[in-house]
C-alpha cells in the first residue's frame, strides 16, 4: 500500500478542507493517508478512518522547526515516499523535507491564486512546483490562467476535485428552513450557496429577480453565504417588501449542500472561478443549474450539455434562463447530468488518479 503524507495548515469548514476530510474518509485500500494537521481546525473531529492516520503537529510560528522534526520522524517511521500538499506554507515544508530526503517525492495542488497584493507568494509558488514531481490544478480553466502568469506547465497536470453527493437535511431541518422562507405549495426557489464577495456576483441574481418578479408571483430567492458589506450592497437594489418576503439572507449555513432539494434551480453566479464544487453537488442531487459562462463552467457543463449557462454579469440574460426553467423543466438533461457528475467526480476515479502519480514510475 503506498504511503503518502498530507501536509495541512487549515481545516476549518470550507472547499478545499471537504475534499481533504472525505478523502480521508473514504474506504479504498490502494493509498494510507498520514494527515500533519498544522493549525487547529473545527473538522478535525471528523476525521475517522481504521486505516488513515492523522497527527496534530501545532505550528507557534510560519516556520517552526520542530515541526520540521515532528514531520521527518513520521516520514522515516512509517516510511512514506510521498507528501502532497495544498498550500503555499506547506509546499515550503515540503521542499525542506525534500532537502534532508533528496528521492521524497512532492505533489502540490493549486486550489486558487493569489491577489495582487501577494505577488511574493506567486513567486515563491511558481518557483517551487518546479521542485515538484507533479502539480495539480483543479480546471483546464485554471491551468490555462496559471500558463499566463508564467508557471511550469510541464509540471502541471488536471486534476478535477473528487465531489461526494451531499447528504440531505432531514425533515425537521428542511421544514424548518421552508418555515423560515414562508414555504408554500407552488413557490419556485431559486438562489445560490457562496459567501458575499464581489467575484461571486450575487448582484446579477438580484437585478434579475427584479425584472420578472412581477410576472412570477410564486418566485422565491434563497441566498446561503456569510454576508458582508457586499450583500448590504445587494439588499439595497431590492424593494424593502422583498426582503424576507421573497428574497431571504440566510447568512452563513451549516452543511449548506445539505439544503439543495430546497431549491428548484440552483444558480452559480460568478465572475472568477477555479472549479465550482456546489455546482457538482446540485447536479449530484439532480437540481437544475445554470451558471455564468465564465470558462470553468464552459468546461464542467462541456459548454451547456449538463447544465444551462447566461450571459456574466447580464440580468437579462439570467432572467430569460430563468424563465425558461419555470416553464419547461428538462428531466432528462437533469437525469445525464447526475450521471455525468457521478461517473466524473467520483472518488474512486480521484484514488486511482492519485495512484497513478503516486506510484514510482
Amino acid at each position: 500500500m503506498l504511503k503518502v503524507l498530507y501536509l495541512r495548515s487549515s481545516f476549518d469548514p470550507g472547499g478545499t478542507e471537504s475534499l481533504l476530510l472525505s478523502l480521508f474518509n473514504y474506504p479504498q485500500s490502494k493509498i494510507q493517508f498520514h494527515y500533519a494537521l498544522l493549525k487547529q481546525g473545527g473538522l478535525i473531529p471528523e476525521l475517522k478512518s481504521y486505516q488513515n492516520v492523522y497527527y496534530t503537529i501545532f505550528r507557534e510560528k510560519k516556520f517552526d522547526l520542530f515541526v520540521i522534526r515532528k514531520l521527518w520522524i513520521i516520514l522515516k517511521e512509517n516510511n512514506i515516499t510521498a507528501v502532497h500538499t495544498h498550500q503555499l506554507i506547506e509546499l515550503i515544508y515540503a521542499v525542506i523535507l525534500k532537502a534532508f530526503k533528496p528521492d521524497l517525492r512532492l505533489f502540490h495542488t493549486i486550489h486558487g491564486y493569489h491577489d495582487k497584493k501577494a505577488q511574493w507568494a506567486e513567486n515563491i509558488e511558481r518557483f517551487l512546483i518546479r521542485l515538484t514531481h507533479k502539480t495539480f490544478t483543479v480546471s483546464e480553466a485554471s491551468l490555462n490562467i496559471l500558463k499566463g502568469k508564467g508557471y511550469p506547465v510541464n509540471k502541471m497536470e488536471v486534476l478535477y476535485n473528487a465531489v461526494s453527493p451531499p447528504v440531505s437535511a432531514n425533515g425537521a431541518l428542511l421544514s424548518r428552513l421552508k418555515k423560515t422562507i414562508s414555504y408554500k405549495n407552488g413557490d419556485f426557489i431559486i438562489g445560490m450557496i457562496g459567501n458575499f464577495v464581489w467575484w461571486k456576483d450575487q448582484m446579477t441574481i438580484i437585478k434579475a429577480f427584479n425584472s420578472v418578479k412581477e410576472g412570477m408571483p410564486g418566485l422565491k430567492v434563497v441566498f446561503m453565504g456569510e454576508e458582508s458589506s457586499w450583500s448590504e450592497k445587494c439588499k439595497k437594489q431590492l424593494n424593502a417588501s422583498d426582503i424576507n418576503n421573497r428574497v431571504y439572507f440566510l447568512g452563513s449555513v451549516k452543511d449548506a449542500a445539505t439544503y439543495l432539494s430546497i431549491f428548484d434551480l440552483f444558480i452559480m453566479s460568478t465572475l472568477m472561478d477555479t472549479f465550482g464544487i456546489v455546482v457538482i453537488e446540485a447536479l449530484l442531487q439532480k437540481i437544475p443549474v445554470i451558471a455564468s459562462d465564465i470558462e470553468v463552467m464552459k468546461e464542467l457543463s462541456h459548454n451547456g450539455k449538463y447544465f444551462d449557462l447566461f450571459k456574466k454579469q447580464d440580468p437579462a440574460s439570467l432572467a430569460q434562463a430563468i424563465i425558461k426553467h419555470f416553464q419547461r423543466k428538462n428531466d432528462e438533461k437533469v437525469k445525464e447530468a447526475y450521471e455525468y457528475a457521478r461517473n466524473a467526480f467520483s472518488y474512486d476515479k480521484y484514488c486511482d488518479t492519485l495512484v497513478k502519480y503516486y506510484k514510482y514510475e
